[in-house]
């Protein structure tokens, strides 16, 4: 008796989400600082081409937020264990104290890195799980394949002759054209995992983000051209 209710504890808004998703605002800017570090340092002094940017960041993540929504839902997940094997066999490519400079220089904290290096795991073990691994290919698929590339092998440059001669192992012709139907089939496949996990965009929040955008519908307009595109 007398007891006042506890205080809710305050969830953070979100700048996008899925019906099982979020991307806060902080998560937003954390990806923004990494992607900034891709731009001319005075790109702020650029209203058209900072928006541009911005908005192509918008619709990257929501494509990614899909992608992972839907690798929750079918429990596709990297194990710590898995993630840490394929992050030291990353590194091998960075000799000595290399990675860290990079990491450095471009102003990205290491354990920002590491939690989008796992997501990426996730996101293609679910493009492998649900798509490449599905995709059948057929003997005819094979020989029309192996075709087109001895003809470009024929008339091309020496570089083209050495793929001839590489994907003539049957093995690596098929693992190629499989890649291909990949990409073939990706856009279809990703639409139809929209309309599963349609995502929100919280315009108002967007606003912050972008420079000189009028209150009245810009950031609307803004997120309509990042669907669009």
């Amino acid at each position: 008796m007398g007891c006042s209710e506890p205080a809710k504890e305050k969830v953070p808004g979100f700048l996008i989400k899925t019906p099982s998703m979020i991307i806060t605002s902080p998560d937003f800017l954390e990806e923004l600082d990494m992607k900034k570090a891709a731009y001319p340092y005075n790109i702020h002094e650029n209203a058209a081409e900072y928006n541009e940017m911005v908005i192509h960041l918008v619709k990257m993540l929501s494509e990614e937020i899909i992608l992972l929504s839907a690798a929750a839902d079918k429990s596709v997940v990297v194990t710590d264990q898995e993630a840490e094997s394929a992050e030291e066999e990353f590194k091998k490519e960075y000799p000595d104290d290399s990675f860290d400079q990079i990491l450095l220089k471009n102003a990205i904290s290491y354990s920002f890195w590491k939690k989008r290096f796992k997501k990426n795991m996730i996101m293609e073990k679910l493009i492998d799980q649900e798509l490449r691994q599905k995709i059948e290919i057929t003997s005819q698929d094979i020989v029309e394949f192996y075709k087109k590339h001895r003809i470009a092998g024929a008339t091309d440059t020496d570089d083209n002759a050495l793929v001839l001669k590489k994907i003539e192992n049957e093995q690596e012709l098929v693992s190629r054209l499989r890649v291909q139907k990949t990409q073939d089939q990706y856009d279809e496949w990703i639409q139809q995992l929209e309309k599963d996990y349609p995502v929100e965009i919280n315009k108002d929040k967007l606003k912050t983000f972008l420079i000189n955008i009028k209150k009245s519908g810009g950031a609307e307009n803004a997120t309509n051209k990042s669907r669009e595109n």
